[in-house]
């Protein structure tokens, strides 16, 4: 039922505006007197007067009698109701059954040259034999879409922002973000500049999808996936674009950082210059960069170089910026950007057989995104013979849905593994506009006025209106360069204005990102797969443009070696400057004088605005002189800079040649995990924002010193739980509980007690059934807000500026929050003590107690386990979205929460959805001991026997064999025909 609303103009205009209740279609209006309403007696009148005269038993009957219709109408409802279900829930689980791949026998694929062999193991890995690199490309792209099309699709309309046509108006923001971002068209110009060769293998590849897709639409005996039959539309035709965007989708989750310098930036003008050097470390003594030799402890050494910003940027005006509700509604829409431990990282390492019990080298790399149901990689063996046009590929390891190859695994000479190197290739650039309309222009750095580009865009949204809107982008050229060998002549970069994504920012902000220069997106990995030793596997991703990675290696000839990849942008003139040399940081409260000082400083020091990497405590101080005393070019900005200014303009980008590398350390071990690769000598600016040091510290540690190591040895420091900044926190909060006053353990006394002694006690092993990391745990989330609320309050007061510090503090996020919080409490400013408390023992005594009330923790807590309280659950995108939809599928779709062990800072890196999504070792001693597995199963699909089958192994750290040739008995062998 629904109320009758006055019409507009209409008769109801003059109405009594305070009607004393609404008037609904079933009732009637009491507020009109009856002879008002019947003048005169009518036939119906007469009718209802000897109705109401009807005898007593009658009245009974006929009230009996529409009870009895209406429970008829009910129960028909119902039927209807549960045969739709009965009827949904059968067609969808005809629907999956009917998609499922064949494994068996033979299949026709048109636009094939030759059959093709395609045989699969116990946990569905195809091992694909073609005749030529062609067919197996076709074979590949046609196999990977029996299994996982929609997967496929998704991720292309994600990168491309269409989603809301599928999935609704909820998918506007997101759509509107990436058009805004402009990454179909930055495909679109790629396509035309990669090279001939490699855009025939996207053709090839998506040959054989569209291949697939032609007979899944067949209207007489096609069978989609049932996502599509759910959402009711069909897939379109595959292309290399389809590649490249997809490819797009994985640079911009390892490299957007963007939402970050515009959140830092706000957050700057509510805290003190000094707080925010404490908020946002570069680095930290813990570090081990590959290519700096192990520590001497024992050696003094000068202090750890401090880069400064440059001077134009402290005098930059903050005028207008935008409200903590966009900059954390942007922060939002990245997933890696929505907790300080959800950043894309992952662990890679290699040791030379001097440490190994093969005595050949041994790698191992688990990579640690993002988890959803099917999972991000799709494992597979590729096999074909050498041409007179393409030498032998025989390669095994983790492909990406979308994109033909392997990206990571092994051949029969070289295995190799990737993490995330996080290199800063992004800028946010205060623009000079004028003019309006088709009539606005952009200043350029020399001085000219450009015209400003439109880009007109058109977002189909599922239920709902669709969105038109203009993005508008300004034009730079990157010039060659003695710094860049990549591209000859001028690159010119479109780079996307994205101010309407900050509805309060009223500057002109562009966007300045590596994908927008198209001569550096490329698609290599055909080298990279038929690579015959580690310097042909480095050859081969020199031209690599990004995302930026590490990359590890081993091959037979018992190398190991390590060198980062990717295009990284050389802010300003390549020219040489001289070291600046840290002042060391305070190790304790600062002085009065200088909280004084710092307290009534608005601008920002023009020497030091960027935070120094961090200085060791007293007994562990790096190692390694100097061997440069100059920098080559400008500092990384750490917020948004000025669109005219020369020295943050990039020249071009780190030479490969100099990117950081080595082969053969003396120690015979390599390892990276996100943090500092960069020795302290090193000349260029790579990134600021590295991950914390504690995994590739971890690592370092399990594997020095150690020989006979094998695979399961691998397998296991990839399972380790171990976490050193967790037992630091701990044995900080145990001594603060031991002495904090009454006062402070007043509130509860006993419990405080109890966690002090599990804090006490703790090995630092984060397992399920551990106490202290779920009070660690605890105690950090309450933490950050008792340290900045207060601050952010204290300083707006006394600069009479009007905030909302409880907004504010959400704005803080950086990869090594727990490095700065682990230099709070070693060191115990002064500066960063809120008042009401008279030490730091009564505050961190206060968190502890503030954490264990807020995370509801027993009385007892010795019955208090990490594990439950820090589930991890990897959900299907779709299928998720409702319980029913699980019911109706009669199978789940999802993994449900599931007790785990390990949080960010172990090397098993685990939170609620976001892990390792591969895990792989490689024996260089024998082709057929390889280990890999991956979060879910091979399959998209929920009837398959592979959707969730590699799940339990994965959450139980076991793994599977992952041989490079196929066995000689396998479990189903498919013949793809001509």
């Amino acid at each position: 039922m629904t109320s009758i609303p006055p019409e507009p103009n209409g008769p109801l205009e003059n109405a009594d505006p305070t009607p004393s209740e609404p008037r609904w279609l079933t009732r009637t209006d009491t507020s009109v007197d009856a002879h008002q309403e019947h003048p005169r007696p009518t036939l119906f009148a007469n009718l209802s007067r000897f109705r109401n005269k009807r005898p007593a038993h009658e009245k009974h009957f006929l009230e009996r009698f529409h009870l009895h219709r209406l429970f008829l109408v009910l129960g028909i409802l119902l039927a209807v109701v549960a045969f739709t279900l009965i009827g949904t829930a059968l067609w969808l689980r005809h629907a999956m059954h009917a998609s499922m791949p064949q494994l068996d026998g033979t299949m026709q694929a048109l636009g094939l040259s030759a059959p093709v062999t395609v045989t699969s193991d116990a946990q569905g890995v195809p091992s694909i034999q073609a005749a030529n690199l062609d067919d197996l490309l076709f074979a590949q792209g046609f196999i990977t879409a029996q299994d996982r099309l929609w997967q496929m699709d998704l991720v292309r309309r994600h990168a491309a922002g269409q989603l809301a046509e599928i999935l609704g108006p909820n998918l506007v923001p997101h759509d509107r973000l990436q058009r805004t971002l402009q990454l179909t068209e930055t495909a679109d110009r790629a396509v035309k500049m990669l090279a001939l060769d490699q855009l025939h293998q996207l053709e090839a590849y998506a040959r054989g999808v569209n291949a697939f897709i032609a007979q899944a639409t067949d209207p007489h005996n096609g069978h989609l996936p049932v996502e599509f039959h759910l959402l009711h539309y069909t897939p379109a035709p595959w292309a290399p674009r389809d590649t490249l965007l997809v490819s797009l989708a994985m640079f911009q989750d390892l490299s957007t950082q963007f939402p970050v310098k515009l959140s830092r930036e706000a957050l700057a003008a509510h805290l003190s210059p000094q707080q925010i050097a404490d908020l946002y470390p570069v680095g930290s003594w813990r570090d081990h960069p590959p290519t700096q030799p192990p520590p001497d402890l024992t050696t003094p050494v000068p202090e750890v170089e401090q880069i400064p910003l440059d001077r134009s940027q402290s005098k930059l005006q903050l005028p207008q910026l935008a409200n903590p509700s966009d900059l954390l509604s942007l922060s939002h829409e990245f997933p890696g950007l929505r907790c300080a431990e959800c950043r894309a990282g992952s662990n890679n390492w290699a040791v030379a057989g001097s440490h190994s019990a093969s005595g050949a080298p041994l790698l191992s790399n688990d990579m640690h995104l993002s988890l959803s149901v099917p999972g991000i990689w799709y494992e597979a063996t590729l096999h074909a013979p050498a041409t007179a046009t393409a030498p032998a590929i025989d390669v095994a390891g983790f492909t990406l849905p979308g994109v033909p190859f392997v990206i990571v695994g092994r051949n029969q000479h070289v295995a190799w593994g990737f993490t995330n190197l996080v290199g800063d290739v992004q800028d946010v650039r205060i623009e000079h506009l004028r003019g309006t309309g088709s009539n606005m222009q952009f200043q350029s750095t020399d001085g000219s006025w450009q015209s400003v580009g439109h880009h007109p865009e058109h977002i189909k949204v599922r239920f709902s209106h669709d969105v038109d809107f203009d993005v508008l982008t300004t034009t730079e050229h990157l010039g060659q360069s003695t710094m860049s060998t990549r591209a000859a002549g001028v690159s010119e970069l479109v780079t996307p204005i994205i101010t309407p994504l900050l509805n309060s920012d009223h500057r002109a902000l562009s966007l300045a990102w590596t994908i927008y220069d198209p001569t550096i997106i490329v698609a290599p990995f055909f080298s990279v797969n038929t690579a015959t030793d580690g310097a042909s596997l480095v050859a081969s991703f020199a031209t690599w443009g990004g995302p930026s990675l590490n990359v590890i290696y081993a091959d037979d000839q018992k190398h190991i070696g390590y060198h980062a990849i990717g295009a990284i942008p050389v802010r300003g003139p390549a020219v040489q400057h001289l070291r600046a040399i840290a002042t060391p940081l305070p190790t304790g409260p600062a002085p009065a004088d200088e909280e004084d000082q710092l307290n009534d400083s608005d601008e920002s020091p023009s020497d030091d605005a960027q935070p120094p990497i961090a200085t060791p405590p007293p007994t562990a101080l790096p190692s390694g002189k100097p061997t440069f005393d100059y920098t080559i070019g400008s500092p990384i900005s750490p917020i948004p800079v000025d669109a005219l200014d020369a020295s943050q303009i990039w020249s071009g980008y780190i030479p490969y040649t100099e990117l950081p590398n080595i082969v053969d350390p003396p120690n015979g071990i390599l390892a990276t995990a996100n943090a500092r690769v960069t020795p302290d000598n090193y000349a260029y600016a790579i990134a600021l924002n590295w991950s914390p040091p504690y995994r590739a510290e971890r690592i370092n540690k399990l594997l020095a010193e150690r020989t006979n190591l094998t695979p399961a040895d691998m397998l296991a420091i990839q399972d380790d739980i171990h976490s050193e900044f967790d037992l630091v926190v701990a044995q900080r909060l145990a001594y603060a509980l031991d002495h904090a006053s009454s006062t402070a353990l007043s509130h509860d006394k006993a419990r405080l007690k109890q966690a002090a002694d599990f804090l006490r006690a703790w090995n630092g092993e984060v397992s399920i059934n551990a106490a202290a990391p779920a009070i660690v745990d605890a105690a950090r989330r309450e933490l950050w807000p008792m340290l900045l609320y207060p601050q952010i309050a204290a300083h707006d007061h006394r600069k009479k500026i009007g905030s909302h510090p409880e907004q504010l503090l959400n704005l803080y996020s950086w990869s090594e929050q727990s490095v700065a919080l682990e230099k709070l409490l070693q060191n115990t400013p002064a500066r960063w003590l809120p008042t009401g408390y008279a030490n730091w023992d009564d505050l961190l005594t206060d968190a502890v107690e503030r954490g264990l009330r807020d995370a509801h923790a027993p009385s007892n807590l010795s019955t208090w386990h990490y594990g439950p309280s820090h589930p991890v659950e990897i959900q299907h995108p779709v299928f998720s979205l409702s319980p029913l939809l699980d019911r109706l599928l009669g199978t789940p779709s999802s993994t449900g929460p599931r007790a785990t062990s390990g949080d960010g800072t172990s090397v098993k890196a685990m939170t609620f959805n976001y892990g390792p999504s591969e895990r792989f070792t490689a024996d260089l001693a024998n082709p057929q001991a390889s280990l890999g597995n991956i979060t879910t199963g091979q399959s998209g699909n929920p009837a398959s026997p592979h959707y969730l089958d590699q799940f339990q192994p994965w959450l139980n750290g076991t793994t599977f064999p992952m041989p490079l040739q196929p066995s000689a008995q396998p479990v189903h062998t498919l013949m793809l025909l001509p």
